[in-house]
């Protein structure tokens, strides 16, 4: 895969914004706004800079990213799910893209179900947990599993 060095540092950065979602939704139980603006920030700079992916338009990227969004906040609108939570899970649909779209929703599945099983074990720790489930915990491995690899295998070409 072709790209230049900004779709590189963009995907690069991208994995360390999701991964600070992840640790600050678990300490604090909040996604900061900035996270998920910054995650779309830098996806239109992973677009601009020629990602490389030819397989889906950024179109299909944003549709995806939209429709997590409606279910996101649709749950956020039951009480089950937070804010925060469902912005980050739009910024990662916007970035897993309709290729790796069903590996992202599996992992998810497999991430919610097991940060519910911790939240059912019978310590104080789980029980401080089970109110505000962190479920950034659960939506940043798979975005991750997804995302990595596909920033380690960026050919960054030389300026030229």
């Amino acid at each position: 895969m072709e790209s230049s060095w900004i779709a590189w540092a963009a995907a690069s950065a991208a994995c360390a914004l999701f991964a600070a979602g992840a640790v600050t939704d678990l300490r604090s139980r909040t996604v900061p706004n900035a996270i998920p603006l910054a995650l779309l920030a830098l996806f239109a700079v992973h677009v601009a800079a020629g990602s490389g992916e030819r397989a889906a338009s950024p179109l299909a990227h944003l549709a995806i990213g939209a429709v997590l969004l409606a279910a996101g906040f649709a749950l956020y609108s039951t009480g089950r799910f937070g804010a925060g939570d469902a912005k980050l899970i739009a910024a990662a649909g916007l970035w897993v893209g309709p290729s790796d779209l069903a590996v992202f929703l599996l992992g998810l599945g497999a991430c919610a179900f097991a940060l519910s099983a911790v939240a059912l074990l019978p310590f104080e720790a789980a029980r401080r947990m089970r109110p505000e489930l962190p479920f950034a915990v659960a939506i940043v491995p798979p975005a991750l599993a997804v995302m990595i690899p596909r920033a380690l295998s960026f050919q960054v070409q030389p300026v030229s």
